[in-house]
C-alpha cells in the first residue's frame, strides 16, 4: 500500500471502529438504565438478550440502513410484546434512525423520523412504559443525523464550487495561452509573410538572369537584401513587444499606413490601385489594425498567386461598418490559384476579422478574378438583418 495513502486508510478504519463501539455501548447502557424511578434494573435473561441482539443488530447501519431500523423497530415491537420493553432497544432504534436519515432528504428525514417515534412510543404504551425519553432517544437520533446531513451537503456544495471555479481557472489559463498561441502566429506570418514572398520571387528571378541579365540579377539580389533587412527588423520588433508587453507597437497601427503599404507592393512589382467610397471615419483600434492587416495579407496574396501584376482595393465606410474588397486576376486556368501553400494566411484573416464579429468571403468572383470580401462592424450592434449588421 502507498504509504501517502496509510494515514488515510487508518483514519477511515479508526473512526468507523470508534462509532461502533461508541452505538454498541449506547445499546447496552440504555439496557442497564431502570425502567422508572425507584424501580430496579431488569437483569433477566431475556432482557440481556434482547440488548445484545439490539447491540448486535445497529454495527452494520451504515450499509444497511433502513433494513436496520426495520429490524430495531420490529425487535423493539416485540420485546414490548414479551414484556421486556426497555430504553435498551429503543437506543438501537435511536443509532439506526440516526444512520438513515443521513442518507434522506431533508423533508423524508423528518418524516422517517415522526413516524418511527410514533411507533415507538405506541409500542411503549402497550408495553406500559409510559415514559417520554423512549420517544425522545429516538427524536434525538433523527435530529443528529439531519444535522450531520446539513453540514455534509454545505461541505460538499462548498467543494464542489471550489472545483468548479478551479476547473474555470484553468480553461480560462489555456484557453489564454491558446490565444497568445493564435496572436503570436498571426503576427509571425504578418511579419514575414510578404517580405518571404518577395525574397522568394526575386531569388527565382535572379537565378534565370544571373547569366544573360546580369544587371536584373544583380537588381534583384539587391531587393532581396532589402527584404531580408526589413524582415529582420519587424522580427526584431515582434520579439521586443512579445518580451515587454507594454512597449508600443512598432509596426502599422492601421489603414493610415495604406499608402505605405502600397507604395511597398509597388516598389516589388505588384500595382494597387485604391478606391474609397463613403466619408473616412476613425476607427476603434483593433478594427483599424484588422482592416490594414486584411489589405496586406489579401495583397500578399495577389502578389504571390496573381497575375499581371496588379490588384484593385476598395474600402467602403458604410454607417457602422467597413466594406474591404481586395480583388486580383488569377489564371482562369489554374484550380483555386489562390489556394496554393498551406493557406495559412486566410486562416489567420479569418481569425483576425472574427475577432472583431466580422465576415469574411473568399474565392472566384466570375473568370479569372480572385476577391476577398470582408466587412468590419465598427458602430453598435443590432440584430441579425437590421441596420448595420454584416451582409
Amino acid at each position: 500500500m502507498p504509504e501517502g495513502r496509510t494515514p488515510r486508510v487508518a483514519g477511515v478504519r479508526g473512526s468507523r471502529w470508534a462509532g461502533h463501539v461508541g452505538a454498541v455501548l449506547l445499546v447496552l447502557g440504555g439496557g442497564a438504565v431502570p425502567p422508572g424511578p425507584r424501580q430496579p434494573v431488569d437483569w433477566s435473561t431475556g432482557q440481556v438478550v434482547v440488548t445484545l441482539v439490539a447491540a448486535v443488530l445497529v454495527l452494520p447501519r451504515h450499509r444497511w440502513p433502513r433494513s436496520v431500523l426495520a429490524a430495531t423497530v420490529g425487535l423493539l415491537v416485540v420485546a414490548g410484546v414479551l414484556d421486556l420493553f426497555s430504553l435498551g432497544p429503543a437506543s438501537a432504534v435511536g443509532v439506526a434512525t440516526y444512520a438513515t436519515v443521513l442518507g434522506l432528504s431533508r423533508r423524508a428525514g423528518w418524516l422517517t423520523t415522526a413516524a418511527v417515534t410514533v411507533v415507538v412510543a405506541a409500542a411503549g404504551v402497550l408495553a406500559g412504559m409510559v415514559g417520554p425519553q423512549y420517544a425522545l432517544v429516538v427524536m434525538l437520533g433523527g435530529a443528529v443525523g439531519e444535522a450531520i446531513r446539513s453540514q455534509r451537503a454545505v461541505v460538499a456544495a462548498v467543494t464542489e464550487r471550489a472545483e468548479r471555479a478551479e476547473r474555470t481557472r484553468e480553461a480560462l489559463a489555456r484557453q489564454r495561452v491558446a490565444e497568445d498561441r493564435l496572436g503570436i502566429a498571426r503576427d509571425l506570418h504578418d511579419v514575414v509573410a510578404h517580405q518571404i514572398a518577395v525574397i522568394n520571387l526575386h531569388a527565382g528571378a535572379a537565378t534565370t538572369a544571373l547569366r544573360s541579365r546580369p544587371d536584373a540579377a544583380e537588381e534583384s539580389l539587391a531587393t532581396i537584401r532589402q527584404a531580408s533587412r526589413e524582415v529582420l527588423a519587424e522580427i526584431g520588433d515582434l520579439m521586443a513587444t512579445l518580451r515587454d508587453p507594454d512597449q508600443v507597437d512598432t509596426g502599422p497601427l492601421g489603414l493610415a499606413q495604406l499608402d505605405e503599404v502600397v507604395r511597398g507592393f509597388a516598389v516589388h512589382g505588384l500595382d494597387v490601385r485604391v478606391r474609397v467610397d463613403g466619408d473616412p471615419v476613425d476607427l476603434p483600434g483593433r478594427v483599424d489594425v484588422v482592416a490594414l492587416r486584411v489589405v496586406q495579407e489579401a495583397l500578399t496574396n495577389a502578389h504571390k498567386h496573381g497575375t499581371q501584376g496588379r490588384a484593385h482595393v476598395r474600402l467602403e465606410y458604410r454607417p457602422r461598418s467597413l466594406g474591404i474588397t481586395v480583388a486580383n486576376p488569377v489564371d482562369p486556368a489554374a484550380d483555386a490559384a489562390q489556394g496554393v501553400g498551406t493557406r495559412q494566411g486566410l486562416v489567420g484573416m479569418s481569425e483576425r476579422v472574427e475577432s472583431v464579429r466580422g465576415t469574411l468571403a473568399s474565392g472566384r468572383d466570375g473568370a479569372g478574378t480572385w476577391v476577398v470580401a470582408v466587412d468590419l462592424p465598427y458602430g453598435p450592434q443590432h440584430p441579425s438583418g437590421g441596420e448595420g449588421a454584416p451582409a
